[in-house]
């Protein structure tokens, strides 16, 4: 954290002014009344001292708001279909999902209003905002452990697609996902205790560390480190994977096309099994190219578009985790650690958008379950032109007919259009069966002199 961010939760800047009318009780029952006043809805609205924190109140609840809504619906789709249901690999798009919803609440709830109203809301040390940080913490540091897991998840599908079933099989991944909330709780555990607080800081919009020498911090480094080179690395081999498999692909068919053009050219024939010539047996053209196998291990298109998502959402991770490390070391204003923290938001909400872009099925899914009667009318439409497709295959059919055939349904037509007639009498029916029989005569008769 920035020096002067220290300083001011230390309390031994030499400015600190500001801060002291910030804390309350620093001078008496006054300065509550006024500190309680101040940080109220009607200041937060009206006063122009206060437009820096309805601006950023603002902006933080329209970003909170959508990604608590679309973490949501992505949840309701996977579960609404059974194929993403299943999957184990959707299984940490769920968990991910769940992180991201509560701490978007948890920043509704109490990052958001201790913004608006500050001492009003909460005060600095008091065991709210340090049960609330922590909570925030625990679901944080899962999720950032869920990321490297996700990483190695990608990594053994693409690497080692062969054993993918074994090692992430439906009970190891429970046990995963699991392993992975225990071993974020036991991280943020220690931000209980006084030696490693974390707190909200509401005068810069940031969570600062209270000590600010605390050894926690080295913990809270270690944790985030670890993530990001399972990441790094296992994106890494994916990548190289990937270029290499391509690459094997476009040999493999250049040495087809190449082989292909030598036989055309040769005047060989393409006929599989052997060509004699002279005493010997020459392979044709068609075995020595079947003899040339395609490349293995070729990564489907479902895998790749899971890669990209996962590749995407931890490289959101990584300019939000490395923009905390540095950007307190460039600049002390209030905005830089806005920017800080809205990236945060902005992760919890890129995951949703990512998985929305790039899963078709998903899309799919949202899209029925919001626009319900729009999709089965579509359904609806597309069943009535299949159904007058059938119709009009099967007038093809009856115009291919044969002579008797046609006179059939002839018949048929016009017994059945005769029969829902009440008003046919039966002089009417007789001369319509002679015809009948007079057409046929004539058409046996034609067809016997041909």
């Amino acid at each position: 954290m920035s020096e002067e961010a220290k300083n001011f939760t230390n309390g031994n800047d030499g400015n600190t002014s500001d801060w002291l009318v910030h804390m309350p009780g620093a001078e008496g029952a006054g300065a509550s009344n006024h500190s309680r006043n101040h940080y109220s809805l009607h200041s937060l609205l009206t006063e122009e001292d206060r437009r820096d924190d309805l601006l950023v109140v603002s902006i933080w609840l329209l970003m909170l708001t959508y990604s608590l809504v679309s973490n949501v619906l992505i949840l309701i789709g996977i579960l609404r279909n059974t194929n993403m249901r299943m999957a184990t690999s959707y299984w940490f798009i769920i968990s991910l999902g769940i992180c991201d919803i509560v701490m978007s609440l948890i920043s509704l709830v109490h990052l958001v209003p201790a913004t608006a109203f500050h001492s009003a809301y909460v005060e600095f040390h008091s065991y709210r905002n340090i049960l609330m940080i922590f909570f925030y913490d625990l679901f944080w540091y899962t999720a950032v452990l869920q990321l490297g897991l996700m990483a190695c998840n990608r990594f053994v599908s693409i690497v080692y697609p062969m054993e993918y079933k074994r090692m992430f099989s439906r009970k190891r991944s429970i046990a995963i996902l699991f392993f992975g909330y225990f071993l974020g709780f036991l991280v943020s555990l220690p931000t209980l205790f006084p030696c490693c607080h974390t707190l909200w800081h509401s005068n810069y919009y940031i969570t600062v560390y209270d000590p600010m020498d605390t050894w926690y911090k080295y913990v809270d480094m270690a944790v985030n480190s670890l993530s990001l080179i399972l990441m790094i690395f296992s994106y890494a081999v994916i990548i190289y994977k990937v270029r290499e498999s391509g690459r094997a692909m476009a040999k493999y068919q250049l040495t087809i096309r190449t082989r292909q053009q030598n036989a055309l050219m040769n005047g060989l024939g393409v006929t599989g099994g052997a060509a004699v010539a002279g005493n010997g047996m020459v392979p044709s053209p068609c075995a020595r190219m079947c003899s040339v196998r395609p490349p293995r291990s070729q990564v489907s298109k479902k895998e790749m578009r899971l890669f990209i998502q996962f590749f995407v959402v931890s490289l959101v991770f990584l300019l939000t985790w490395t923009t905390w490390q540095w950007l307190p070391h460039m600049s002390t204003s209030k905005w830089a650690f806005f920017a800080m923290t809205s990236l945060f938001f902005i992760n919890n909400s890129v995951n949703p958008t990512v998985y929305l872009i790039f899963n078709s099925q998903l899309r799919r899914e949202l899209h029925y379950l919001l626009c319900r009667q729009h999709a089965i009318a579509v359904n609806q439409q597309k069943k009535k032109r299949t159904n007058g497709f059938d119709y009009n295959k099967n007038a093809m059919k009856c115009n291919v007919m044969d002579d008797g055939s046609l006179r059939r349904v002839r018949e048929n037509g016009h017994s059945n259009s005769q029969s829902s007639k009440t008003s046919t009498t039966d002089e009417q029916l007789e001369r319509l069966h002679q015809k009948l029989l007079e057409s046929t005569l004539t058409t046996d008769l034609t067809l016997t002199a041909l």
